[in-house]
Order: structure tokens, then sequence, then C-alpha cells
């Protein structure tokens, strides 16, 4: 054992001429690239334990602030501008067909899967374009007319079922205001648009139980899920010439979108809960990027809606930051409840 000891002490170390034992140069270099290797693989522990810590953190529900009382959540736009009209179909040689589509799980969730082949996310993006027009000055009408769609792409519903850890939970969901003129801008303090949205993963609404499969929303047959982060401090609201301007908290709130029997994708809401204030933007939108990354995509804001959409902000109505009547807000909102026109 003693030989074999010293075998291997000879083997990393040598005798210098005082008889000091000093190490090898191959034992250096090994030994600091072992070093370069742990310090290496323990950053990168250490990065994942922040990105997940943010991406499973619980966020607190929060209101937003003036909101038109009424069971349906509208917002939309007016005002004109030519602009070129949108292709956000899925590809000619992507499969339609949502039982050839591939969903499989992330090291971020389960239950929230990333689906493949990607180009199907194309048709997704079309109604989160219109998502984010209805935020930037267009109203309804105009929103669906520039995307190219038929009618809105929205389903107005109570509750939407969708998977959690614990099982299956029927989820209470809110809406923008159906009204077709009805219009609003979402806004910073610098008068630029503020909203983000970005994928959180997509799940199929059955499940398999034995030798048979439950169906628990037969009317859509895949689910996503998609953060909206509205980083806006202020929300401008127009309807038949009535003007009013509030300020917001900027929040996150978590939306459904639904892929149907007719091939398309349609908003089916807002969770009413979890909500939470936006603190930390620079982090939020640091944890969107990666987990949006993970979900084979990219988030989806004004930028995004401008250079591949071809919709462009509308103009905002002129000293909008002083419109503040609160004649004026009760008159939006007799006209979004009781349909009134003045």
């Amino acid at each position: 054992m003693k030989s074999l000891l010293k075998m291997i002490l000879d083997g990393l170390t040598y005798k210098d001429l005082a008889g000091h034992r000093q190490p090898r140069a191959y034992t250096v270099v090994t030994g600091l690239l072992l070093l370069l290797l742990l310090v290496t693989g323990g950053m990168t522990m250490f990065n994942r334990h922040l990105m997940m810590s943010m991406v499973r953190a619980t966020p607190e529900a929060i209101v937003l602030s003036t909101q038109a009382p009424t069971d349906r959540v509208p917002e939309a736009t007016q005002t004109s501008q030519p602009f070129i009209q949108q292709t956000g179909e899925i590809s000619i040689h992507c499969p339609t067909d949502s039982a050839d589509w591939s969903l499989t799980p992330t090291f971020v969730s389960e239950n929230y899967q990333v689906i493949q082949p990607a180009c199907v996310y194309q048709g997704l993006e079309k109604t989160i374009a219109w998502a984010l027009a209805i935020r930037e000055g267009y109203s309804r009408t105009e929103a669906t007319e520039q995307l190219g769609f038929t009618e809105m792409p929205m389903r107005q519903k109570d509750r939407v079922t969708i998977p959690t850890d614990q099982g299956l939970d029927s989820v209470p969901v809110s809406f923008i205001p159906p009204d077709p003129d009805f219009t609003e801008w979402r806004l910073n303090s610098q008068g630029k648009a503020a909203v983000t949205y970005a994928l959180r993963g997509c799940f199929r609404t059955t499940t398999v139980v034995g030798n048979r499969i439950e169906v628990w929303d037969g009317d859509y047959s895949v689910i996503c899920l998609v953060v909206e982060d509205a980083e806006n401090t202020h929300i401008v609201y127009a309807l038949n010439d009535h003007i009013y301007t509030s300020t917001a908290t900027p929040t996150r709130s978590f939306l459904l979108f639904g892929y149907g029997s007719d091939k398309t994708w349609v908003w089916l809401g807002t969770q009413e809960s979890p909500k939470r204030e936006i603190k930390n933007p620079r982090a939020d939108a640091n944890e969107r990027e990666v987990v949006a990354f993970l979900y084979d995509s990219s988030p989806w804001d004004a930028k995004w809606l401008a250079s591949y959409q071809h919709l462009m902000m509308r103009t905002l109505p002129e000293n909008w930051q002083n419109m503040t009547d609160e004649s004026e807000k009760q008159a939006i909102l007799n006209g979004l409840v009781n349909g009134e026109n003045p």
C-alpha cells in the first residue's frame, strides 16, 4: 500500500535540489481545470435556481384601476391610417389538425408544454396581434379587419378548465368590453405602448384514463397560457367622442387562448387570479425572454406588432394627459354598460 501511494505521489510531484516536493506542471494545469469546472458548474446551478425561483414564484392578486363595470371587459380603438394587412396564418406545410401536433413538457412545467412543430405558433401570433392592437388604439372592428379575421377572435366564457399540480381546476376569466367602437391605449409616462405578451406553455384538453380518453373542454383541443405584462402607468379610454385618461398600476396577468374546431385561435379571457404588481420590470423582462425561449417562442410587443404585423400604435388624442374629467369617464361607462350613444 505504501509503495502504491509513493508511486502516485511521485507521479504528481518531484523533489527539487533542496529535497522539497514540488507539483509537476501537468498536476498544476489539471488542478486549475478542475477548479474552473467546479466554479462553472456552481454558477450554472445558481443561475438555474434563480430563474426557477422567478418562474415558480406565486404572484399576489391586485386590482387594476379604472375598469368598466360590466361582465365583459373590452378594449378597442379608433383612428385611421392605412396599414398593410397581415398574414398570420399557419404555413402551408404546417399541420392544422391538433392531433398531429406533439406536446412535450419542459423542466419549467409538466403541465404547460411546448408544441412541435413550432410553425403552429404562427396562428396563435395572429390572435396575439389582435390583442395587442386593441391595447394600442385600434377598435375591435379595425383590428379585426386589419388582421383579416371574419369576426373578433375572442369567445366570452365564464370559466376555463386548466391543469394544475393538484389536478384540473375550473378558473374564472374576465373580458375586455365587446363594444366595436370602444378604444383604449395602455401607455407609459412617455406616451409609448407598454404591453408585452409571452408564451407560458400549452396543454391538450383531454386526459387518458385507462383505455379511454376523457375530454374536459370539448370546444378547444389545445389551450395556451400567455403572460401579459402591462407596464403602463396610464390608460386612455375613448368612446363616442368622449375621452378619459386614468392612472394605472403596472400589472402581470395571465391570458388563455384556445384552438377551436375551425382551426383558429381565439382569446378565451384573462384569469381573474393570479395577478401581481410589476415592481422590477427588468427582472420580469429577463424571465419573460428565458421562458418564452424554452417554449420555442419570443415575447410579443409593440415593436413586434409594427415589424411583423405592420401595425403602428394609433395617434393619441391631443392633450390626452389632461383628459381627467369624471363626467367623461361616466359617459364612457354608460356607453359600455347600457349601449348609450349620446
